[in-house]
């Protein structure tokens, strides 16, 4: 008995065109690249929306108005990256800054200390959602926000890559 040749089925065919758009989103995503003593560390965009995220309402100067924002703890992020925290956190280690790089070349700089619990008790994050959205336009698809600070011109938009660096070194004076 002669059987006729398979041929594919439309829906097949369309169901792996789909798989194939899904992976090509997720591997373009944009992510986010920590620089640390010569070492770069980079974090995908899907790996970012997969680690353990923390909410906090905080009050947009800029916009007037509070909002939901959810993203990593950028303590976490810097961890990963070698940044040493807690009782290990002391002498040279005090003159590490980082400086978020922003798209828009807005970029901004923190202490290190400010991200370790043993110095603050706020959680300062990189968002990746407000009010259980993306970010809007213009702002995203990274934020750090500072819940706590009385203007958010350190919450730095459109984030690319954070950069610890050391400040200083020079004879105490």
């Amino acid at each position: 008995m002669h059987q006729p040749p398979l041929r594919p089925r439309p829906w097949v065919s369309l169901a792996g065109l789909a798989f194939l758009a899904i992976g090509r989103l997720q591997a373009s995503e944009p992510g986010l690249t920590i620089v640390y003593e010569g070492r770069t560390t980079e974090f995908a965009g899907v790996e970012l929306s997969r680690m353990a995220h923390q909410e906090v309402t905080a009050f947009d100067f800029h916009e007037k108005q509070g909002h939901v924002y959810s993203g990593v703890p950028v303590r976490d992020l810097l961890a990963r990256a070698g940044v040493e925290f807690g009782e290990k956190l002391r002498g040279k280690g005090l003159r590490l800054a980082v400086l978020a790089h922003c798209r828009d070349n807005y970029d901004v700089v923190y202490a290190v200390a400010e991200f370790d619990e043993a110095f603050n008790s706020r959680a300062i994050l990189l968002v990746d959602s407000q009010d259980g959205r993306p970010l809007p336009d213009g702002q995203g698809p990274l934020r750090v926000v500072v819940p706590g600070d009385k203007r958010s011109a350190r919450w730095a938009r459109m984030v690319t890559s954070l950069e610890v660096v050391s400040v200083g070194g020079g004879a105490a004076r």
